[in-house]
Parts: structure tokens; sequence; C-alpha cells
């Protein structure tokens, strides 16, 4: 299979240059020169506008201006033999190319920066944008951790949109287990890295939570999914709360069934998954 990264960062002279002119908008300047002339080939396979996806501008040039500087430091040749490491630990269903985009990130977007540490991935169907703040600590070292979950994105919707099309069934617990599965894929790869969205949630707050809301709504297809996957303060649903549980149920299921590997547990439903797992029994 054929990588093929796309430094994006490295490519916004344009953006900078008339970003300090007077009067300059940002919003159609980044959309001229950091989306154009990369989105039609990062969003080919979508059958569906998938445009809430695009990386947002990054509004300080003189922040941005040391961010690119730092991250043309980043070794491409070696991101993408780690990159390859990967891909060879878990093949696609198919052959074909997967486009890795590496864009800067806003330094305002201080969740990314401090409990992410500086580097959020989004799979664009079947290719992989990473957006990178160089000022987060360690964030080199997260980037492939990073591609992984992502990737086992790729891995996953290639089966369940394109091999067996029409059989997802939309549920929570679906939702949650598609991030569930991607994190402990990256994890088994990178066992030292302990990402806090799967970590933050102490015992007494997981029963809690499992109890007052998850636990009912695991069939729901009409659900609030920023709500249950990425948490809602107003409700008392911690931070990425569907993170963390889609991780202890796939770790559960590996703890009772260790021979079933990465591939075939994708190849499950993840009502099926559930069950097996034993989680809140």
């Amino acid at each position: 299979m054929n990588l093929e990264i796309i430094d994006v960062y490295g490519n916004l002279d344009g953006y900078i240059m008339e970003m300090e002119k007077e009067n300059a908008d940002c919003e159609i300047l980044w959309e001229k020169y950091a989306i154009q002339p990369y989105w039609e080939k990062i969003s080919q396979w979508a059958p569906f506008d998938m445009s809430d996806r695009k990386p947002k501008p990054v509004k300080d040039i003189s922040k941005l201006k040391q961010q690119i500087k730092l991250m043309k430091k980043i070794n491409l040749n070696e991101i993408k033999s780690r990159f390859m490491q990967v891909v060879d630990t878990l093949p696609n269903y198919d052959d074909d190319p997967i486009v890795i985009a590496i864009y800067p990130l806003d330094d305002e977007n201080s969740i990314v920066k401090e409990r992410q540490n500086g580097v959020w991935g989004v799979c664009v169907f079947g290719n992989i944008i990473i957006n990178v703040n160089p000022f987060a600590k360690d964030y080199y070292e997260w980037i492939p951790y990073v591609f992984a979950h992502e990737y086992h994105h790729c891995v996953w919707g290639n089966y369940w949109n394109v091999i067996r099309r029409g059989e997802r069934t939309g549920s929570l617990i679906e939702s949650m287990l598609i991030d569930g599965q991607a994190d402990a894929f990256a994890k088994g790869l990178y066992p030292k890295f302990n990402p806090s969205w799967i970590s933050q949630i102490t015992k007494e707050e997981e029963k809690a939570l499992w109890n007052n809301h998850y636990s009912k709504l695991l069939n729901e297809t009409d659900y609030d999914y920023s709500k249950y996957m990425f948490g809602d303060g107003a409700t008392g649903i911690p931070w990425c709360a569907g993170y963390y549980f889609g991780y202890k149920i796939i770790d559960d299921f590996r703890k009772c069934y260790p021979k079933i590997s990465v591939k075939n547990i994708i190849e499950m439903k993840s009502e099926e998954i559930f069950a097996m797992s034993r989680y809140g029994i």
C-alpha cells in the first residue's frame, strides 16, 4: 500500500503573505491556500460532503511562522516509515493509496494542546488529516499514535461502509466501539502511551455515568453524538466520556478473548463485542 504525505504546513507562504496585509480575511485566505489545493485529493473517496472535517485556519501569523519553523524539522521519511509499520500490522481490505495531510493547528485550541499532546486526527473516508501544534510537549512522538488511531478508522470504515455496506446500525454502542477499537489498536502498538481521553474518569465516576447515562442508550440511534462522545459539562458528562467507555469495553473484551485478532474484532458487530465483553455485569 502506498502512503502519500502532504506537508501542508510547508506550503503556506501565500497565506502568510496575504494575511500580513490590511483587512485580510483569514477564512477566505485559508480556504484559498490551505484547503482548495488539497481538498479534492483528501476527500476523493467520500460519497458525501465532509467539509465539516476541513482544518480550521490559524489566525495568529506570528505563532504560525514559529509553528512552521518547528514543523519543518519533522523528518517525513521517518514519519512515513513509522506509518508503514502501522499499516503492516493491520493490512487494509484493498490497496488504494492513503493520503495523509499534515496541517498546523491553531495554538488557541487549548484542549488539543493540553489534553491531546498537540496532535488531533480525523479520517476523511479513507484518507487522513493530522492537525499538529508543535508547541505541545512531545507532540512528535504522538503523531504515529494518532495516525494508528485514524488508520484503524480507515480499515474499519472500509469493511463496514464498503464490504458490508448497509449493515451499520448507527447506534451509540457502535460509535463508542469504533473509537474504542481504534485506541486499543494504537495503544497496543504504543503501550507506554497513556492518552488522557481514555484514562480521565475515576472508577466511581465510571459506575455512575454508566448507570445514569450510557447503559440506557446503547442501542439508540437518535442520540446526541457530540454530547455522549465528547462530553457535556451541563449534564455532568466528562470530556470524551464516550471514548473512555469504548476503550474500557474493548479492553474487557480483549482480556476475555486475547486470541481474537484486531482484524477479526473489526469484522464483529458492535452489539456482539459488547455482549461478549461482559462489561458492566
